[in-house]
């Protein structure tokens, strides 16, 4: 069994590795990758299509700002990776940039994973309060199984 667990970082995110690893720690897993999809828009979204001019030192900035945030992932996904380790269950770690839900419902299908594990919400805050967009994106257009962690 392969399985994708996606992150974006959050503090929800947190659970939904524990959960994740402790659902699928006494399982024969062939494969368990964390994903996580930069999506570089979320800062400025106006600026990253040319809607407002910028000097090159103000794009310079914004996006070592970009890789700034990027960098903090990472760590996060140190932190992660060990929360299965815990379970003896080693993990690939998939950094991508772009659309969150249509990355990962891609690499889902592409990698053969036999199942996707997801966050209700993460980083959107209060106007995802039911279901996340990028939560709700993903079960509707993945090819594969998906569970919902609360």
């Amino acid at each position: 069994m392969k399985i994708l667990v996606c992150t974006d970082g959050s503090e929800f995110s947190k659970k939904v590795i524990k959960v994740a690893s402790e659902m699928i720690g006494d399982c024969t897993v062939n494969e368990v990758s964390i994903i996580h999809v930069h999506e570089s828009t979320t800062i400025l979204p106006d600026y990253w299509q040319g809607k407002y001019p910028f000097t090159a030192e103000e794009e310079k900035q914004l996006k070592n700002m970009d890789k700034r945030l990027l960098e903090e992932r990472k760590k996060y996904f140190a932190d992660a990776e060990k929360e299965f380790e815990k379970h003896n269950i080693p993990v690939n770690t998939i950094y991508k940039t772009g659309h969150p839900a249509e990355v990962i419902s891609k690499v889902a299908s592409e990698g053969g994973y036999d199942l996707v594990i997801i966050g209700r919400r993460g980083m959107g805050g209060v106007k995802k309060l039911f279901l996340g967009s990028i939560s709700n994106a993903v079960l509707q257009i993945a090819q594969t199984n998906v569970v919902i962690v609360k």
